[in-house]
């Protein structure tokens, strides 16, 4: 057999490279294969190239430094990760400061050095408490220097974000860098979906919803917007049937929709690779709860059963807050009181522990349990199949990002814009979608007003 010339080898892996770019995936290097080398011809892929050239405008905007904000409304497979990661490789080449956010720790490991928006521009915790939220930056400290000379910022998943967190970023930069420009100065690129989740407002009403997002900000008239709209996930997989998803896709039972995602699940459930593609989504808690023990005792080996600290540090107080009552308080913030877990549990992170390897939204496998320790093996993001140890931070079986197959419980129809939209949209074929509704059909909430 003749020997494969360099020029074939590398170009097959530059192809190899970009189908895994534009899943959303990492470089080859990440997965143990050699690292490419890449000519101005072979950057971008075709299919993106006739879909946009965004990035050759922003990258305009960028150099001449007057400040413009771009929306890139990209929809889940479009292959919007690859293109950013392209964009601030060309930005940094130049020797120019990029800077990269997202409104989740999740979607900030997907960006290159990515942090959460929150982290990053240090927004205080509660956006709605003041008319006039400030971020906590000095122009002499660290990141405010980084502030005043970055010429780029990418902001992923900003439509979960509130208006007033962009309106606060740029009063930041007003106070950071001299200059009278749109984002003084500095070139801004979104990127969303206004179909996905909305800001999430606690008891908040539709009206609620829809004035929090971006397009009520007094800044959204200096937005351009730019869109994505091949879906690079469906043409790689090379399925027809993924442009649209039927209607048949309720008519699975609840029993059933175990068995779909997860079949031969004893068998199968030691394969890391098998558990990270699949999960079952559900738009409460209640549900979640009910499916996880479900699949929990349904492995072998012994539950293990781990208790929320519930003491009351002011003994004055105890008598108006007895422990019965404390622990039967289930808060859509915080993690239940009691978390049971057995060897071979799937999990996932609800807390930005060590980033980019350990975010909110990090999915890991039980590998030992200890009395104040659980050791656990990555099974996403750039950490995957490292062993980390987790002290006693709250863990819960659950779902994942883009998944091969994936289940909808809707016992409860879904009560915010979006939901069912994110939930379909995990996987890219609805062969490998099921859902189970009790009466075969669900409800879905779409707020039209921002779309």
């Amino acid at each position: 057999m003749e020997s494969i010339s360099n020029e074939v080898y590398n170009k097959t892996l530059i192809d190899i490279e970009d189908r895994i770019a534009t899943l959303g995936g990492n470089e080859l290097s990440t997965y143990g294969l050699p690292q490419t080398f890449r000519s101005g011809s072979n950057s971008l892929p075709t299919a993106v190239i006739r879909e946009t050239s965004y990035d050759i405008q922003a990258l305009s905007e960028v150099r001449q430094r007057e400040g413009r904000i771009f929306f890139l409304d990209a929809l889940g497979g479009t292959g919007k990760t690859f293109i950013t990661k392209l964009l601030f490789a060309q930005v940094r080449q130049h020797q120019d400061i990029a800077v990269a956010v997202a409104s989740s720790g999740i979607a900030a490991t997907l960006l290159p050095s990515g942090r959460t928006a929150h982290s990053t521009f240090k927004f205080p915790l509660n956006l709605v408490a003041s008319d006039m939220p400030s971020c906590n930056i000095t122009k002499s400290s660290d990141q405010g220097q980084v502030l005043q000379m970055c010429h780029l910022i990418v902001w992923d998943e900003c439509t979960m974000a509130h208006k007033r967190a962009l309106e606060t970023l740029d009063r930041a930069l007003k106070d950071i860098r001299d200059c009278h420009a749109p984002m003084r100065g500095v070139t801004l690129l979104l990127l969303g979906d206004f179909g996905q989740t909305l800001p999430v407002i606690p008891k908040g009403t539709r009206a609620d919803e829809v004035q929090a997002c971006l397009q009520t900000s007094t800044l959204w008239h200096h937005v351009t917007i730019l869109s994505l709209n091949t879906n690079m996930r469906a043409q790689l997989h090379g399925d027809q049937m993924s442009k649209k998803f039927a209607q048949d896709i309720l008519t699975i039972g609840d029993d059933d929709l175990k068995y779909k995602v997860f079949p031969n699940f004893k068998e199968n459930y030691l394969n890391h690779n098998w558990l990270c593609e699949r999960a079952i989504l559900a738009p409460k808690n209640l549900a979640v709860t009910k499916i996880n023990q479900q699949l929990m005792h349904s492995l072998p080996g012994n539950l293990q059963t781990y208790k929320s600290v519930d003491t009351v540090p002011d003994t004055n107080e105890v008598a108006n807050y007895p422990l019965e009552f404390l622990n039967s308080l289930e808060h859509p913030g915080l993690p239940s009181h009691i978390l049971s877990l057995k060897v071979g549990a799937p999990v996932m992170l609800l807390r930005n522990l060590e980033p980019p390897r350990l975010c909110n939204g990090t999915r890991l496998v039980i590998k030992k349990m200890m009395s104040h320790v659980i050791e656990a093996t990555i099974l996403s993001g750039c950490g995957k199949g490292d062993d980390v140890f987790i002290p006693r931070i709250p863990l819960t079986p659950s779902g994942g990002q883009t998944l091969s197959v994936a289940g909808l419980l809707l016992e409860e129809p879904c009560f915010s814009h979006g939901q069912l939209y994110v939930g379909c949209s995990r996987v890219g074929s609805k062969t490998n979608l099921f859902a189970y509704a009790p009466q075969g059909k669900t409800r879905n909430i779409v707020y039209n007003e921002v779309l």
